[in-house]
């Protein structure tokens, strides 16, 4: 979905603007001033326009649990009904603060790929422009109690080109917004077809530390884990690998890379025969590395 400058949707009546519309311009202020483009807002979304089948299967779960109303019940919210699509939940809770919100359930797709499970934890923990981005929309949808879509392209360091979020308010039985459903599903045509692939697959930054692992790399270096990512090439898979060009060299000269490198688990050393070649994310080079085990 391509990312708007500006939101869309109707406002309140009148003149006189909610103040939730400035903090969502101030937040996509923000992104131009880190160079991002600024994100999407598409209030009371059609489902049926978005390519994504999780999506609509999500919206209508939705309106099973709503009665077809735009905001759920809080007594009638079962996370257990969306099956496999729990993976790519949050649900976030109000605090005493009204611009945090503290995430009661993450889903372990997106935790996977962000490198690090958020539950338990708050808004104000992402970094700057982020951080007001998601308090912004998560105070309008609040206010609003209307279903919100979001797309917007996270820093650099996270290996997704963006994250589509559907923001559903959950309310009491006054009619206060209390939770906030969340779908939240990465777009990365690269990472996708990293998952299936039955060899481990790292990429790397150009200061090697790893951003993301795929399914068979994060089950053979990092016991199926999260993350976190950042870490440097041996940190995270043992991998005593030395790459000598930067990605961008790569990319330019088109030359894929082989090195066979020592794996040192404990007091075991094994061996994998690294394949490197490099892409671009956010029109930036990492590093790609495949990796086969050599057989003693």
């Amino acid at each position: 979905m391509t990312t708007h400058v500006h939101s869309t949707g109707s406002g309140a009546a009148g003149d006189a603007k909610p103040p939730y519309e400035a903090d969502l311009l101030t937040a996509r202020d923000q992104f131009l001033k880190v160079d991002a483009p600024p994100p999407f807002l598409l209030w009371s979304p059609d489902p049926r326009n978005s390519f994504r089948s999780v999506v609509q299967q999500f919206s209508d779960t939705c309106d099973r649990l709503s009665s077809g109303a735009a905001t759920i019940p809080l007594k009638a919210l079962d996370l257990g009904v969306f099956g496999a699509t729990k993976d790519w939940l949050m649900l976030l809770s109000t605090t005493d603060d009204p611009r945090v919100f503290h995430y009661d359930h993450y889903g372990l797709g997106i935790a996977r790929i962000y490198g690090k499970d958020m539950t338990g934890m708050t808004t104000d923990a992402f970094p700057g422009h982020i951080s007001a981005f998601f308090s912004a929309t998560y105070v309008a949808v609040g206010q609003r109690r209307e279903r919100l879509l979001t797309v917007h392209q996270p820093p650099r360091s996270v290996f997704v080109s963006t994250w589509q979020r559907l923001i559903v308010p959950v309310v009491d039985e006054t009619e206060t917004t209390v939770q906030f459903l969340v779908l939240n599903v990465p777009e990365n045509e690269l990472r996708a077809g990293l998952e299936i692939l039955p060899v481990p697959v790292l990429i790397v930054d150009k200061d090697h530390r790893v951003c993301y692992a795929n399914k068979q790399a994060r089950q053979e270096f990092d016991g199926g884990g999260v993350g976190p990512w950042g870490r440097s090439l041996f940190e995270y898979a043992a991998l005593d690998l030395t790459i000598r060009e930067s990605p961008g060299e790569i990319m330019d000269t088109g030359m894929v890379q082989t090195s066979l490198c020592r794996h040192i688990k404990h007091t075991q050393i094994g061996a994998y025969e690294a394949t490197i070649s490099a892409a671009l994310h956010h029109n930036v080079a990492f590093y790609v590395v495949m990796l086969q085990q050599r057989s003693h």
